[in-house]
């Protein structure tokens, strides 16, 4: 009979050591509970986020191409009517980050305009994209373009100098020499000079 209730007792606390057991548990999984919810609101909120931008973008792609495609046929849009507006709109994308639209930006102008007076800009500010973009030897192929097609443009030894950081960049380091000592050759009295043969002396 003792030992029955020896047993009991001991079966009792065993009892009793695993619903505390299991009561810490359940306390460790409600607290891993609220973690993933709050996790899970997080992420949906970033996700809302996300959305948002992503709607945004589509809806100012749309708004561009639609402006592009009513330049190309020729129909009316409500995009920029002028050279100049054609310009503002590419240099506006340019000036707040969005490179890939000031690049087509500017193309289309080139394509529409090569012979305006915004043309040689417009060349050396796709260079100007491309090198943000860290396509280096595509910047110093664009800036190349400003040096053969409007060689007497004031953007042509900004070109030149450009064109110089570029190919250093890309590792080309022969190439930016020639391009960085042209410029003090064939500019010697261009503010950029300096700067050029600073990076000469490197």
């Amino acid at each position: 009979m003792l030992a029955t209730q020896k047993d009991m007792l001991e079966m009792q606390d065993n009892l009793n050591k695993n619903q505390a057991d299991l009561s810490t548990k359940i306390t460790e999984l409600s607290a891993n509970l609220d973690n993933l919810n709050s996790q899970l609101e997080s992420n949906q909120q970033r996700m809302s986020v996300l959305s948002q931008k992503l709607d945004d973008l589509q809806a100012d792609l749309e708004r561009r191409f639609s402006v592009l495609s009513g330049q190309v046929t020729g129909s009316s849009t409500q995009g920029p009517s002028t050279p100049g507006a054609m310009y503002r709109l590419a240099y506006n994308d340019y000036q707040a980050g969005k490179f890939d639209l000031a690049l087509v930006g500017f193309r289309n102008f080139l394509s529409q305009y090569p012979k305006a007076d915004l043309a040689a800009q417009a060349q050396y500010n796709i260079g100007e994209c491309e090198f943000a973009r860290k396509n280096f030897a595509d910047s110093a192929r664009e800036f190349d373009k400003v040096l053969q097609s409007y060689p007497r443009s004031e953007f042509t030894p900004k070109a030149l100098y450009k064109k110089g950081i570029a190919l250093q960049q890309a590792g080309k380091t022969t190439e930016a020499r020639e391009a960085l000592k042209r410029l003090i050759k064939e500019y010697p009295h261009h503010e950029l000079v300096k700067s050029a043969r600073d990076i000469l002396s490197e």
